[in-house]
């Protein structure tokens, strides 16, 4: 704008005589000056906005170009990533690969222990098979041997009744004295018995053990044997009482000043008492005194005494305590006292008496 009011004032100066004919075109002119000056302004305005625009837009561009750089860059890292991506692929591919022919490997080891298996679950069932048929087998061993045992112990009383009868049968028949101060002499001849009566035992336990059939047909025999010896047993059993007859009483009065009543001889007789609707009997059944109080002696006679022997007593005793009127002294008499009897009869106060013992 101001250039141009410049130029007007030369163009002015060199025309003088257009001054009038300018002053009468002035007013006629004015307007269209004025808005060209506005135009002028506002273009100029615009050129200025444009510069500046061009200025940002430089700006701009200059930010495009480094962003345009950084992104070659982050391009460049990206191709490169991208072939690391795809060499990682391969390699994943290889390792698929790989893990493909693993897993076949794997399938067929699973399908073959898979049969494995199969074959143990089979050879556990037969195991469990063969398990259960040997259990059963040891049931029917047990009872087996449970009844070869039974059969065992009774061969063993057998036997030890056997050995009683034939001490009594070496014994019985010889005057009562005699036979007292032979006792030594028989005793060892017991125990020669006794030895070769063991030595039979050995090879009977060993048939027992071996034929169960060979055990029935023992058995048989057994009670035959058995219902002979018990008749000796009676019999014997009587020589044992009348040897206890004659010499208890003088052995009480000795050791514990017990005075029986009676004729001698028949201080101690056999006794029965009423107990329950049946008889119940002992042995030798006397009365008398100890000091100055009123006794009876209750005596059961044995060949040799054992401690069952003691026990069966003391049941008999307890059996028969209430119908005893005086304080009973409980009495066993043997010809032998084994030493597993000492310590029950002592515990339950019996006394054991022995002819060899007086």
């Amino acid at each position: 704008m101001p250039k141009s009011k410049g130029a007007d004032k030369k163009r002015r100066q060199k025309n003088p005589n257009n001054e009038g004919t300018s002053a009468g075109h002035g007013a006629g002119n004015t307007g269209q000056v004025g808005g060209l000056e506005g135009a002028l302004q506002r273009l100029t305005e615009g050129v200025i906005e444009l510069a500046e625009g061009q200025k940002h837009l430089q700006a701009t561009v200059t930010q495009l170009v480094e962003w345009q750089q950084q992104t070659q860059g982050t391009v460049a890292q990206l191709v490169e990533g991208q072939i690391q991506l795809q060499n990682t692929v391969s390699q994943l591919a290889e390792e698929n690969r790989r893990l493909v022919k693993g897993q076949e490997k794997l399938w067929q080891a699973v399908t073959h222990l898979t049969k494995g298996q199969d074959e143990l679950r089979q050879a556990v069932t037969r195991l469990t098979e063969e398990n259960r048929k040997l259990a059963e087998g040891q049931e029917r061993l047990q009872e087996t041997v449970a009844h070869l045992a039974e059969e065992n112990r009774r061969l063993a009383e057998g036997q030890q009744r056997l050995q009683e009868t034939v001490a009594h049968l070496a014994e019985g028949q010889e005057r009562l004295w005699q036979a007292v101060g032979q006792l030594t002499e028989g005793q060892e001849r017991l125990q020669e018995t006794v030895a070769q009566l063991v030595g039979v035992q050995l090879q009977l336990q060993t048939t027992v053990s071996q034929l169960a059939e060979e055990s029935r047909k023992a058995m048989v025999v057994l009670k035959e044997v058995n219902r002979k010896v018990g008749r000796l047993d009676e019999q014997l059993g009587m020589t044992v009482e009348s040897v206890a007859q004659i010499v208890l009483p003088g052995y009480l009065e000795r050791h514990f000043g017990i005075k029986l009543e009676g004729k001698l001889g028949y201080e101690l007789k056999p006794m029965f008492f009423r107990l329950n609707g049946e008889w119940e009997q002992v042995d030798l059944y006397g009365e008398g005194t100890m000091g100055k109080e009123e006794i009876c002696i209750v005596c059961e006679c044995k060949a040799k005494i054992y401690e069952r022997d003691v026990h069966a007593f003391v049941k008999k005793l307890e059996r028969l305590w209430g119908l005893l009127k005086k304080r009973p002294i409980p009495v066993l008499f043997g010809y032998s006292i084994h030493p597993s009897a000492q310590e029950p009869a002592s515990s339950h106060n019996i006394l054991l008496v022995s002819p060899l013992h007086r």
